[in-house]
């Protein structure tokens, strides 16, 4: 069996130091002063009040305060505005008078009841209250993602979680003619930016519902005061997400579009210089053709064509007795004149066929000199246009 210590130790563990407890009871300031300036004498009531932390908050602006606790583990802290009293919630509100008190409040503590004990509970809560009372329910909220399916089960004790609609009509169906919720304890700086974590988790962790007895109670002061909105829902850090996400999007779009419109110009820029240089290019092909055309026809080209021809068929005959001598060397003199005779066979056909031919070969001398020179040519105006 679990002793009463080790929820101490823990709860002193995962809940915080009484400075960080302090600091949350803050959102509770405007109810507990409006109850304090507006009641006489006003009684407050704290159930499951642990070490006594929001008894300590509640007794810094006045009025009669008494916190009730099961565990007497916890240290009961001497202070003359403060009255313990360690005892079962339901059986010491059992022993209360109708009517006798102006607040009651249970931080954290209906998660750890069966149904049947709250439902009654709330049921003794509403018959102690005073006309003007107000129920304070604080409790794990289940539409908090991180909480609903890690951090709720932390803590061994607790049973099950509840959702604010339930709650909500176990307060009405007591006879609270109205019922508020707050959500409590979410981080700060989900303000400024909203990441996919802040969906998951970022929610209020916790939520409050208060619960009045009559609607207009203290003037409908009371009722003002938890009419204004607080903390946020799964569903609303969904939509700053997607805002966000919204507005980065719509950043990087026109970034885009700038890069695309700078790459459009870039593109239409080397389409422009890339058409100038193949008009380039088709000029100085014409103007070659034209003076590879006029050196064809020249009578000088014409004159010389035989001396081009006898100094072609010179260097072939000084190819053919270069290999002929390797080919004697080599070889038996039957083989080699076996070998030559057909050779020389086409050679001479092939001479008899070329001298027949109106035009000479004029591929082979467009590879000559003047292609050389003209190729040079073209290259440099290439890369100067570039």
């Amino acid at each position: 069996m679990m002793d009463e210590k080790f929820y101490l130790r823990f709860e002193n563990l995962h809940r915080g130091d009484s400075k960080t407890l302090l600091a949350r009871f803050q959102v509770y300031e405007p109810i507990i002063s409006l109850i304090c300036s507006e009641a006489n004498n006003p009684k407050f009531l704290d159930i499951g009040c642990g070490n006594g932390e929001f008894l300590t908050f509640i007794s810094s602006f006045g009025g009669d305060v008494i916190g009730v606790e099961k565990n007497s583990a916890y240290s009961k802290r001497k202070n003359k505005k403060i009255l313990f009293e360690h005892s079962d919630a339901l059986a010491w509100l059992k022993r209360q008078d109708d009517s006798s008190f102006d607040f009651v409040s249970a931080i954290h503590v209906i998660e750890h009841l069966e149904f049947s004990y709250l439902y009654e509970m709330v049921g003794e809560i509403k018959r102690v209250l005073k006309e003007s009372g107000i129920i304070l329910f604080e409790t794990p909220n289940p539409d908090n993602v991180t909480v609903a399916t890690k951090n709720f089960y932390t803590d061994p004790t607790h049973l099950r979680l509840i959702p604010s609609s339930l709650l909500s009509f176990v307060v009405k169906d007591h006879g609270f003619s109205v019922a508020h919720r707050w959500g409590v304890n979410e981080p700060l700086h989900i303000e400024k930016s909203t990441n996919i974590y802040d969906v998951i988790g970022g929610a209020s962790p916790d939520y409050t519902i208060f619960g009045l007895v009559n609607q207009n109670a203290l003037g409908g002061k009371l009722e003002n005061v938890l009419r204004t909105p607080n903390g946020r829902s799964t569903k609303e850090m969904c939509d700053l997400f997607e805002a966000r996400y919204q507005h980065d999007y719509s950043i990087i779009s026109k970034g885009l579009k700038k890069i695309d419109g700078k790459i459009f110009e870039q593109n239409c820029y080397y389409r422009d210089q890339m058409f100038e240089v193949r008009k380039e290019i088709v000029r100085l092909r014409h103007s070659f053709e034209l003076e590879l055309r006029s050196i064809y026809e020249s009578k000088s080209w014409k004159i010389t064509e035989p001396l081009r021809f006898v100094a072609n068929r010179l260097r072939v005959g000084k190819k053919i007795i270069s290999n002929a001598l390797i080919i004697l060397k080599n070889n038996s003199i039957r083989d080699f004149f076996a070998i030559y005779s057909e050779k020389c066979r086409r050679i001479v056909m092939g001479t008899l066929g070329d001298m027949g031919k109106k035009n000479w070969n004029q591929k082979g001398l467009t590879r000559g000199v003047f292609f050389e020179k003209y190729r040079r040519i073209l290259n440099k105006a290439i890369r100067k246009k570039k």
